[in-house]
């Protein structure tokens, strides 16, 4: 429903039907009053007389009615029940998508006053409320950006700034950046590298920022611009950083410099994964290959197999009760991937071959098992999905709502089951 029909109901009440009206937002009868205060018929006087009603439901439904006037609404916007200063922020969110419309300035500016009123309100669920209702807005006036939505978008309550951080097509790369190079926030720079069509200028804030979160979501985020100089810049720092290897193996448009680049130091399976691309062309391809072939012959050669030496590291550490979830987070984080599963084979029990294939399955489920087996919280999982098996993030298994293993013990034990067997383990 557009403003204009919000301002041109069917017409009010009169009459005996008046009298009646009145005589029921008079009475004791609460029920009725609720009744009554959702009917768009009514004259302003009457919606006026309910927004000061002693009942809380009143009040409610009166500020959800899209027929109260902007006058009752500013006054039920300061209410004292949360509810009702809700309801007033979700109907007001739909005039918004009019108000740069609005015929009248006065109704207009009391619009802005309201939902300005809203943005700054002592609860949290109100603006929420607001933000999320109001971050699919794609045109508003200059007011409503910098009084309302931009107030938002800066909220240190990270679930009021989420929806219009990460929506809001209002909000310019100048205001973006100038979030990006303020104290952080909570998740405030990750949640702006995921926006859609992130441009060139604001990821490079996010690089500048070495907020590593941040930069790793910017690098999963494929619509996200981002220069071949911050790509190659990126590529430097990235043979330590597990995180971005991935990512940056599935970055759109990669030049053939950046493919050798990344064959150097990134995993056998992310090595094939590139090789595989269709828009690598054939040179790249055949490189990338070659590269294969000379680490698999020259790990044959080599004496001290660094494996083997991660193994026995993993094995003293163990006997010494030393070996917890913060050692194994810290091998992950550095790319130490011969450690990290050597870690999991002891931990869990399973064979090294039963390790290898749960990992390389690409199944979110059998390297959550593998995880759950080896006594590893459900956070740390979801970080052995993403940096060890390199598993997408639409399919990352992700915790519970306290931080629990979202799938059951049957589930889980069925998974480590079939791999054991499968490996010859026990």
């Amino acid at each position: 429903m557009t403003l204009q029909e919000r301002r041109e109901p069917e017409a009010s009440i009169t009459g005996k039907e008046l009298e009646n009206a009145a005589r029921i937002a008079r009475g004791t009868d609460v029920e009725a009053r609720r009744s009554l205060a959702t009917r768009e018929n009514l004259p302003p006087e009457l919606l006026f007389f309910l927004a000061e009603d002693k009942d809380d439901g009143v009040r409610r439904q009166v500020a959800g009615n899209r027929q109260t006037p902007r006058r009752a609404d500013q006054f039920l916007a300061r209410d004292h029940d949360e509810g009702v200063r809700a309801a007033v922020a979700d109907k007001m969110a739909q005039a918004a998508h009019n108000i740069a419309t609005e015929r009248r300035t006065a109704q207009r500016t009391l619009g802005i006053e309201v939902l300005e009123t809203l943005a700054r309100d002592t609860a949290a669920k109100v603006r929420s409320r607001l933000s999320e209702a109001i971050g699919d807005l794609d045109n508003a006036p200059e007011d409503v950006i910098r009084q309302v939505i931009e107030v938002l978008a800066r909220d240190t309550a990270i679930e009021v700034a989420r929806p219009v951080l990460e929506r809001s097509t209002l909000l310019s790369d100048d205001f973006l950046v100038s979030l990006i190079e303020a104290p952080n926030v909570d998740d405030t720079r990750t949640i702006i590298s995921k926006r859609a069509h992130v441009s060139e200028r604001v990821s490079d804030a996010i690089v500048g920022s070495a907020d590593e979160g941040a930069i790793t979501s910017l690098l999963s985020n494929t619509s996200a611009q981002i220069r071949e100089e911050t790509l190659d810049k990126l590529l430097e720092a990235a043979p330590g950083k597990a995180a971005w290897h991935a990512p940056l193996v599935r970055r759109p448009k990669l030049a053939a410099r950046q493919v050798d680049r990344l064959g150097e130091f990134v995993a056998a399976a992310l090595v094939e994964e590139l090789a595989n691309r269709t828009d690598i062309d054939a040179a790249s391809s055949k490189r990338l290959r070659e590269m294969m072939s000379l680490r698999i012959d020259s790990e044959d050669l080599t004496s001290t197999d660094p494996s083997t030496r991660e193994r026995n590291r993993v094995v003293e550490l163990y006997n010494s009760s030393r070996l917890g979830p913060k050692v194994i987070e810290d091998a992950l984080r550095q790319g130490r991937r011969a450690f990290v599963m050597a870690a999991l084979s002891v931990r869990s029990g399973l064979d090294e071959p039963a390790v290898h294939a749960m990992v390389n399955s690409a199944s979110a489920r059998a390297v959550t098992a593998l995880a759950w087996k080896s006594e590893l919280s459900m956070d740390l999982a979801e970080k052995i999905q993403r940096q060890l098996s390199y598993i997408p993030d639409t399919k990352v298994i992700r915790p519970g709502v306290k931080g629990e293993y979202p799938i059951s013990v049957d589930d889980l034990q069925m998974q480590i089951r079939m791999f054991a067997e499968k490996g010859g383990a026990a």
